[in-house]
C-alpha cells in the first residue's frame, strides 16, 4: 500500500509521526511539499518529487498513479496545487482524503461553510452569523446576542478570536478586523458565547469516534480552552448519542479525519452545541490526555479505505 501526504510550510512533528506509524503498519508513505510539484507541456502529467526523505537521494519523481491514496494534510495557500492533485486523483481513480478537498474549493474548507452544512444537517450549534464587518456591526447583537465571540471564517487554532461583551467592544473589534477584510478579502463569524467549565475535542476517523478529551482554560481572564493556549486536557467518555452526532457533524463537513469541538449548555450533557469541525486536527494534547496513538489509527483508516476500494 502506498500513500502520498501533501503539506505546506515546514515538515512538522505530526507529519514525521505519520511516517513512523506507516512503517509500523507496513504502509509506504511519502511526504510531498507543494513546492516540489511540477509539470510541463510535453506530457501534461503532474509530477511529484520526494526531496524530504533521507532514504531518497536521487530525487526520484512520482505521479499520483504511483499511489493508492492521497491525503491532503494541509492546504493553506496552496489550493492551486490541490486542484491539480484532485484532478489527477480523479483521472487515475485513486482515493482522496478528505472528501471536502475533492473540488479544491477554498470555501468548502472554511469554518463558515461548516456552519452552513451543520445547520442544514440539523447539528445543534450556538447561534451564529456570517458576514462582512459592516453586517456584523448591524446584525450580530440582534441575531447572536451578548456576549458573543467574533472570529475569522477560516479558523486559526484559537488565534484571532475575540470575546465581545457590549456594543462598544464590538465596534472596537470591527475596526481591528477592517485591515484583514480589506487586504485579504476575509469575512467573519459572530457566534453566541456559551459559558462553560470546559469544551470537548472529539477525534473522528471515518465512521467512528476514536476518543474524546475535555479542555479547560487555566489562565485567569482567558475564555478559550485550547491546549496550545495552555488549556488543561483530560480524557472523557461521551454517550453513544453524542458520538453519533460527532460522526454526523464530520460527515456533514466532508471530513473523514476530524477534530470535532463541542460544548454543553449549562454543562448539561443533554444539551450539546457544536462549535466547529477541524480538518487535519492537531493531536498532541489529545494523545497526552487519552494515550491513543492517533497517527497509527489514521494509517489504519487509510489501509481500510484502500482494502475496501
Amino acid at each position: 500500500m502506498k500513500v502520498a501526504v501533501f503539506y505546506g510550510g515546514k515538515l512538522t512533528n505530526h507529519l514525521v509521526e505519520l511516517k513512523r506509524a506507516a512503517r509500523k503498519e507496513k504502509v509506504e508513505l511519502l511526504l510531498f511539499s507543494y513546492h516540489r510539484i511540477w509539470f510541463d507541456s510535453v506530457d501534461g502529467v503532474v509530477k511529484l518529487r520526494d526531496g524530504m526523505s533521507k532514504s531518497v537521494r536521487n530525487n526520484r519523481e512520482y505521479t499520483i498513479a504511483d499511489f493508492d491514496l492521497v491525503f491532503i494534510r494541509t492546504a493553506k495557500m496552496h489550493w492551486q496545487e490541490v486542484g491539480w492533485i484532485a484532478d489527477e486523483v480523479e483521472r487515475y481513480g485513486k482515493i482522496m482524503v478528505d472528501p471536502v478537498v475533492r473540488r479544491a474549493r477554498v470555501s468548502d474548507a472554511l469554518k463558515a461553510n461548516q456552519v452552513l452544512q451543520m445547520g442544514r444537517n440539523n447539528i445543534p450549534m450556538p447561534k451564529t452569523l456570517y458576514g462582512s464587518r459592516k453586517y456584523l456591526l448591524e446584525k450580530a447583537i440582534e441575531v447572536v446576542g451578548l456576549p458573543m465571540v467574533v472570529k475569522g471564517s477560516g479558523g486559526h487554532r484559537g488565534g484571532s478570536v475575540f470575546k465581545v461583551n457590549n456594543k462598544q467592544e464590538l465596534e472596537k473589534v470591527i475596526v481591528e478586523l477592517r485591515i484583514a477584510e480589506m487586504k485579504e478579502g476575509r469575512r467573519f463569524l459572530a457566534q453566541e458565547y456559551v459559558e462553560n467549565s470546559g469544551d470537548y475535542r472529539v477525534i473522528v476517523l471515518g465512521d467512528k469516534v476514536l476518543g474524546a478529551m475535555k479542555r479547560s482554560r487555566q489562565t485567569e481572564g482567558e475564555f478559550r480552552n485550547n491546549f496550545v493556549l495552555g488549556g488543561k486536557v483530560e480524557v472523557v467518555e461521551l454517550s453513544p448519542e453524542i458520538k453519533d452526532l460527532c460522526v454526523k457533524a464530520a460527515k456533514a463537513c466532508g471530513l473523514l479525519i476530524a477534530g470535532v469541538d463541542l460544548v454543553f449548555r449549562n454543562d448539561d450533557i443533554n444539551s450539546p452545541l457544536f462549535w466547529e469541525v477541524n480538518r487535519g486536527p492537531q493531536f498532541k494534547g489529545f494523545m497526552q490526555a487519552t494515550g491513543i496513538d492517533v497517527p497509527r489509527e489514521i494509517i489504519k483508516l487509510f489501509k481500510n479505505l484502500i482494502i475496501k476500494k
